[in-house]
């Protein structure tokens, strides 16, 4: 990743227990809009244990060092992805790795990476927290805005706007860059 460091992006994946959505097998950076750039680090932080019962992540090994694959997007109601993506090539079983992690351990991954997870059909719910972070040297393709927080080193290369602590509790300036991003 080098000394500069930009959060790209956070968010919570929760698969409920007993349920049926399922995360389809895809790379990070087929939809993100970023192209085929190393300057890109996936870490999944357990909060709950992910094992293969509850829904766990599982690699395709190998698969970082592909180009983007060609995907397409199912909007299936049950794929846990906002447009259902899915790469337009059937893995085999014997190629996936479980990805399991007890409450508290972390996966980290490439953008290109292959994964995906299954249903959760354990009694408990499964909860991580996905983290991505990127090279602030990495530019979008057109110059499209883009926004990102900064954790390490030199993040202001003008590539990414860059979000501050929040003024406020629904501090009206925070809500404007909210509307923004």
């Amino acid at each position: 990743m080098g000394p500069d460091v930009l959060l790209y992006s956070t968010e919570f994946l929760i698969k409920e227990p007993h349920r049926k959505h399922v995360v389809t097998m895809h790379q990070d950076l087929a939809y993100w809009g970023l192209g085929e750039i190393d300057g890109i680090l996936t870490t999944w932080l357990a909060l709950t244990p992910a094992t293969p019962k509850s829904g766990c992540m599982e690699f395709v090994k190998g698969s970082h060092k592909s180009p983007i694959i060609p995907h397409e997007d199912s909007f299936d109601e049950l794929n846990l992805l906002s447009r259902g993506q899915e790469i337009k090539v059937n893995v085999a079983e014997e190629d996936k790795s479980s990805g399991a992690l007890a409450t508290g351990e972390m996966s980290l991954h490439h953008g290109l990476m292959i994964h995906g997870s299954g249903a959760n059909t354990s009694d408990d719910r499964r909860i991580g927290v996905v983290m991505r972070f990127l090279s602030p040297h990495v530019k979008k393709p057109n110059n499209a805005p883009d926004y990102g927080v900064a954790m390490r080193g030199n993040c202001d290369m003008g590539n990414f706007t860059l979000c501050h602590v929040p003024k406020g509790l629904f501090h009206p300036e925070d809500l404007l860059l909210y509307q923004d991003i």
